[in-house]
């Protein structure tokens, strides 16, 4: 008997590279997440810095200038934070989409592979069978080859 071959082997590949395909890019979508996060705690890291900086300015004397400065810089990086954040936000949702697109392939290759696994469960019973009968018409003709020798003596 020939060895086992799955008709459907191909749709199987096909799908499996889908969704890997699909797993790379929610892990690309969440690497970009991940530094948006790394991001917004370092702007937030840099407006605390710039708190420090201008209570050691005040407390060694600054210009009027300079004291402006503070304020600006601060707001303008809380500006980036909540621009970063809507980023996120719709990043978020691309997230969310590629997760349920992902188990949709994932579904779908499942499919493939539960086909595929009562397909070879079906070969391997048809070959036992047919390996069976093999052995029993073996024994059957040693059985028959026995009494023939034992006739002939």
């Amino acid at each position: 008997m020939k060895r086992y071959q799955f008709r459907l082997e191909a749709v199987r590949k096909v799908r499996s590279m889908n969704e890997e395909a699909c797993r790379s890019a929610l892990g690309l979508l969440m690497v970009e997440r991940q530094n948006l996060v790394e991001l917004i705690e370092t702007i937030t890291h840099d407006i605390e810095n710039s708190y420090k900086e201008q209570e050691l300015h005040l407390t060694t004397g600054m210009r009027a200038g300079h004291l402006a400065f503070f304020p600006q810089a601060v707001s303008g990086r809380e500006a980036k934070i909540k621009e970063v954040q809507a980023e996120m936000a719709k990043l978020d949702i691309k997230i969310e989409e590629k997760k349920i697109e992902l188990n949709t392939k994932r579904a779908e290759l499942k499919v493939v592979e539960n086909l595929k696994e009562k397909d070879f469960l079906d070969w391997k019973k048809k070959y036992n069978k047919e390996t069976d009968l093999k052995v029993e018409e073996m024994v059957q003709l040693w059985g028959e080859n026995q009494k023939s020798l034992k006739e002939e003596l």
